[in-house]
């Protein structure tokens, strides 16, 4: 009888020891876009390498709007200038610089990269990164009114000399934000 138990217990010890393994099918569950795309919260460390280059993209993104002058923005961020793709929402700021600035002038501006989530990273190589950046944009109006609100994009970052710079934007674009929404409830 001793035996039994002793066998038991062991039975018991390793079916409780493969529940605590990590999932590694997780990327293979559909309901998962996060997951099945890569994107992944980055560790503490990292989230600070990450961060740094998107607070300074958001930086020069508002203060190009703000002023109403795209060349804010591209003078640091030249690539930001090619490729443009309105429909896929790829570097698009210079269609958001026009179209805040009509009929009221902008005096000010707060944004928050992780108001909505925190972000999410996905390495394409040792070099370079894309972010997911869900964050809230609010531009003040000179007649003290908000325009802005929410945004979701990814950013893709590339490492030059140690440090990170943005080499192209993806705005999620009506359609696709409504079918990451439904992915991701």
């Amino acid at each position: 009888m001793k035996m039994f138990h002793f066998w038991g217990l062991i039975v018991i010890l390793l079916l409780s020891l493969l529940g605590c393994q990590q999932n590694l099918g997780l990327a293979d569950d559909p309901n998962s876009q996060n997951e099945l795309e890569g994107f992944v919260e980055p560790e503490p460390s990292d989230w600070v390498d990450y961060t740094k280059p998107i607070r300074e993209y958001m930086f020069h993104k508002t203060q190009a709007v703000i002023h109403n002058d795209i060349n804010i923005l591209w003078v640091r961020y030249p690539l930001l200038q090619e490729n443009i793709d309105s429909e896929k929402g790829i570097n698009v700021e210079k269609n958001e610089v026009e179209s805040l600035n009509q009929g009221f002038r902008l005096v000010d501006a707060n944004y928050n990269i992780e108001s909505y989530d925190r972000i999410k990273v996905k390495a394409i190589n040792d070099n370079e990164v894309v972010v997911q950046v869900h964050g809230s944009m609010v531009y003040l109006r000179d007649d003290f009114d908000e325009s802005g609100g929410e945004y979701l994009m990814k950013i893709f970052l590339k490492q030059n000399d140690n440090q990170w710079t943005v080499v192209k934007t993806d705005e999620y674009t009506l359609s696709e934000y409504k079918e990451w929404l439904e992915e991701n409830d």
